[in-house]
């Protein structure tokens, strides 16, 4: 005797009081299977599960539970499931046409899932999507923006654009344009820079820092230096030496140019 012949020949002994009551333990019993289920997956991130995944990965569990529990139920009640399946089935491609977009998120939050591209908390850009990770959801990903906003975008959005990750990789490299005066000597700017960078233990000695004089603009000579960091001292490092390469030829006497205009008024004696 399979479950369903058992679960039948129950139903068959009791009366529509028991069906109740019945219907109210199955209702406790998915109730605590989530409870369990919330709490493995509390085990698992405490063991390495991305956190981003948890929403996506839980709303799948518990929308299956609940279909499972809504056929339990409807069969309790006396509804022929296996009926209601076919009919599900049947309209099934009517409904996938009705809701491909709904689909879509679906399908691209399982991709964006087993594929990371992404963890929580990774600084990324997508087009015009620039945030944290907070979590991946079943139709959409959540956000928090540098200024604090509540970012949410369609899973969909993602998949289908390039992916821009500030934070996965564990170094970047800095760059820095300097401009300097045609009077003042390139070679020293550069030398001072090249000092002033090399007291700094947070940048790396490999790869190698590169400076050198990158272009010879209208009113200044700009100035190139390149060094590189881990990804997590990038912007504190990006706003520091921003301050101190401006200190520092201010102090050695080389003046950082702004673009400017020089007018020569010609005098005509005869008008």
């Amino acid at each position: 005797m399979n479950f369903k012949q058992w679960f039948d020949t129950l139903l068959g002994d009791i009366n529509i009081t028991h069906r109740l009551i019945l219907i109210l333990f199955i209702l406790l019993l998915l109730r605590i299977v989530l409870f369990i289920f919330k709490k493995f997956l509390d085990r698992a991130e405490r063991r390495g599960l991305d956190s981003s995944a948890r929403p996506l990965i839980y709303s799948l569990f518990s929308y299956g539970i609940y279909v499972v529990g809504l056929l339990l139920v409807l069969h309790i009640l006396g509804v022929n499931t296996a009926g209601l399946v076919a009919m599900v089935g049947a309209a099934s491609l009517a409904i996938g046409l009705a809701l491909k977009d709904t689909l879509s998120n679906i399908a691209s939050g399982l991709l964006l899932l087993f594929l990371r591209p992404f963890n929580a908390s990774d600084y990324i850009e997508c087009d015009a999507i620039k945030g944290k990770i907070v979590g991946i959801g079943l139709f959409n990903t959540t956000f928090e923006t540098l200024d604090g906003l509540f970012l949410s975008a369609p899973n969909s959005a993602l998949w289908g654009s390039p992916i821009v990750n500030f934070s996965r990789n564990p170094y970047r490299r800095l760059e820095f344009q300097v401009g300097i005066g045609y009077n003042d000597s390139s070679e020293r700017a550069l030398q001072l820079i090249q000092e002033l960078f090399g007291k700094e233990p947070l940048f790396l000695k490999t790869p190698e820092p590169h400076f050198f004089v990158s272009e010879l603009g209208d009113s200044a000579v700009q100035l190139t230096c390149r060094v590189w960091t881990k990804t997590g001292n990038y912007f504190d490092l990006k706003k520091k030496y921003l301050s101190e390469i401006k200190k520092c030829l201010d102090e050695n006497g080389l003046e950082i140019p702004f673009p400017q205009r020089v007018l020569h008024i010609v005098h005509d004696p005869e008008k």
